[in-house]
C-alpha cells in the first residue's frame, strides 16, 4: 500500500488533466500509468483518451513523428501494461488506421529489380530480446539447410547493442543501421527504405513489435513485406503480404480478430545454456536450505493477473516450505497487495531483472503466468530439467503452440488428458492450483513432469531446421532450394 502522501499528489496531478487546456502529454502518459497500476481504472481510462485525442489531432495535421512518439508512449503506459490479445487489439484499433493512411501518402513506386533471395529482417531496436534471438535461430536453421540466400538485420534505432552486432557478424549477417542520432523515427523509416532499394532487398519482414509497424508497412519498405509476430496480434495491415503466427505443425492458419493468420511454428529453445554449478548453489544459499523454489520468469506485467496470483497465493499458503520468486524492473502494487492480503509476502521474493536461465535451472518449480504466458523462461526452465506449470488459456505455452495437436475436431480435453500431454497443463484455476501443490510435495511427480517436458524440449530443438524451411515457404512462397 503506498503512502496517503503518494495518492495526494497523484490525485493533485491528475484533476489538472481534468480541468482541460494545454497538457504535459508526457506527465499525462507517466500519471495514467501510476493511475492504472494503482487500480484507478477510470482515472486511467481519462488519461488514455487525452493521448488518444493528441493522436488523432496529430494525424489530422499531418505530424508523422509527434504520431509515432504518442504511438510509443500510449503503448509504453496504457497497453504493455495488460497482456491480452483483446486489449492490445483494441487499443492499437483507435490509432492503426490513422498510421496507416499517413503511411501510404509516403508510398512511392519500386523501380528498381530486386534480388529474390534477399531478405531483410527489421528490428525497432539492435538491442538482444526474444524475438531477436528467435530470428537469429532461425537464420542458423537456413544455414543448415544450405540456404545461399543474402540475409541482413536493420536497426531502426542510431546504435546497436555490441552483443548483437557480435552475433551478426558471427554468423555473416549484415546490419543496416537506419536511425541517426538526433533524427526521428520516420527518417529512420524513409531511410531504411532508401538503404534497401540500393541492397536490392525483395523481402522485409517485421520482427514482432506493433508500435511503428502500422506507418511504415503502409508506405512499402520493399516489394514483399511479411509481419512475423512471435506474441500478440493488434494490427492487421492490407499492405502485408503475409502475417506469421505462431502456431502447431498441425495448422495452417489461425484468425485472430476476424483476421487470418499464416502459422509457423518457431524454435523457443533458443536460451537454454549450460549453467555453472557453483553459480547455482550460491543462488540457492539465499534461501532456507529446506525450502522449495517456486517461481515465474517474467515481466511485471504478467504477474499483473489477479487470478494467477489468487492461484500463487493458495499454493503457498497450502505449502509452507514453498517460496515465491518473482521477476521484473518494478514491483506493481496489485503483486504486493496480493501477497501481503495472504499473508505470504514473507516467502515471496522479488530478484529483479536477473539471468533467467541461472534462474530457470535453480528453481524447482517453475508456475507459467496467465492469462499470457512465459514463452522462452518456461522452455528454459524445461530444458534444465524444471518441471513446467501451464494452463488452457490462449496465450499460454499450451495455447500457443500445443492447443491445436490436442483439441482437434473440437473436442476440449479433459484434466487427465491435459496432465498427460508433452507440457503438463491445467484445466482451470482450481486444477492449476491442485498441480502446483502437487509438484511441490511429490517428489517422484515432480521427477516424471520433468523428464517429460526436457524430452518434449529436445525434440523441438532438433526441430529447428524443418521449422526454418517452413517460414521461408511461407514467407516467399518458395522452397530453399528453388534457384
Amino acid at each position: 500500500m503506498q503512502p496517503l502522501s503518494y495518492y495526494n499528489e497523484l490525485f493533485t496531478e491528475f484533476s489538472a488533466f481534468q480541468k482541460g487546456g494545454n497538457v504535459d502529454l508526457n506527465k499525462v502518459t507517466a500519471i495514467g500509468k501510476r493511475l492504472k497500476l494503482e487500480g484507478f481504472k477510470a482515472e486511467s481510462d481519462f488519461c488514455f483518451e487525452i493521448c488518444i485525442k493528441a493522436i488523432e489531432n496529430f494525424a489530422a495535421a499531418g505530424a508523422v513523428n509527434n504520431c509515432l512518439a504518442m504511438e510509443g508512449m500510449i503503448y509504453a503506459s496504457f497497453v504493455k501494461t495488460t497482456e491480452s490479445e483483446e486489449h492490445y487489439f483494441s487499443a492499437f484499433n483507435r490509432w492503426s488506421g490513422l498510421l496507416q493512411n499517413l503511411g501510404r501518402k509516403q508510398a512511392r513506386p519500386f523501380t528498381t529489380k530486386r534480388n529474390p533471395k534477399s531478405v531483410c529482417f527489421i528490428l525497432t531496436n539492435g538491442v538482444v530480446l526474444g524475438h531477436t534471438e528467435v530470428m537469429l535461430e532461425t537464420i542458423d536453421g537456413w544455414r543448415a539447410l544450405g540456404f545461399d540466400h543474402t540475409v541482413y538485420v536493420a536497426a531502426l534505432s542510431a546504435q546497436c547493442e555490441p552483443k548483437l552486432k557480435a552475433m551478426l557478424d558471427a554468423r555473416g549477417v549484415k546490419l543496416v543501421i537506419s536511425g541517426q542520432l538526433g533524427g526521428t523515427q520516420s527518417q529512420a523509416l524513409l531511410r531504411l527504405r532508401d538503404q534497401l532499394e540500393e541492397l536490392s532487398v525483395q523481402t522485409v519482414v517485421w520482427m514482432s513489435v506493433a508500435t511503428m509497424a502500422s506507418f511504415a508497412l503502409s508506405m512499402r519498405l520493399a516489394p514483399r513485406q511479411i509481419f512475423w509476430s512471435l506474441k500478440l496480434h493488434p494490427v492487421f495491415i492490407p499492405e502485408v503480404d503475409v502475417h506469421i503466427c505462431a502456431g502447431h505443425e498441425t495448422e495452417d492458419v489461425r484468425v485472430f480478430n476476424g483476421h487470418t493468420w499464416v502459422v509457423s511454428p518457431f524454435p523457443l529453445t533458443i536460451a537454454c545454456r549450460p549453467n555453472d554449478a557453483q553459480s547455482i548453489a550460491a543462488f540457492k544459499k539465499r534461501f532456507p536450505s529446506d525450502a522449495i523454489l517456486v517461481g515465474s520468469l517474467a515481466r511485471e506485467e504478467k504477474l499483473c493477473s489477479t487470478p494467477f496470483l489468487s492461484a500463487v497465493c493458495n499454493i503457498l499458503i497450502s505449502n509452507p516450505r514453498a517460496h515465491y520468486l518473482w521477476t521484473g524492473r518494478g514491483q506493481p502494487p496489485e503483486v504486493l497487495s496480493a501477497f501481503a492480503n495472504s499473508g505470504v509476502a514473507e516467502r515471496c521474493h522479488f530478484i529483479g531483472w536477473v539471468d533467467t536461465n541461472l534462474i530457470a535451472e535453480a528453481l524447482d518449480v517453475f508456475l507459467e503466468t496467465f492469462p499470457f504466458g512465459c514463452g522462452i523462461t518456461g522452455y528454459q526452465a524445461m530444458g534444465h530439467g524444471t518441471p513446467v506449470l501451464s494452463i488452457r488459456a490462449p496465450d499460454t505455452l499450451y495455447g500457443s503452440l500445443l492447443r491445436s495437436a490436442v483439441e482437434k475436431s473440437g473436442h476440449a480435453p479433459c484434466r487427465q488428458e491435459l496432465e498427460k500431454i508433452d507440457i503438463l497443463t491445467a484445466e482451470n484455476m482450481p486444477h492449476y492450483v491442485e498441480l502446483g501443490q502437487k509438484l511441490i510435495a511429490d517428489l517422484s511427480f515432480r521427477s516424471e513432469i520433468s523428464e517429460r517436458e526436457k524430452e518434449y524440449f529436445s525434440r523441438e530443438k532438433l526441430a529447428l531446421p524443418r521449422y526454418a524451411a517452413r517460414l521461408w515457404r511461407n514467407m516467399t512462397g518458395r522452397v530453399i532450394s528453388d534457384p
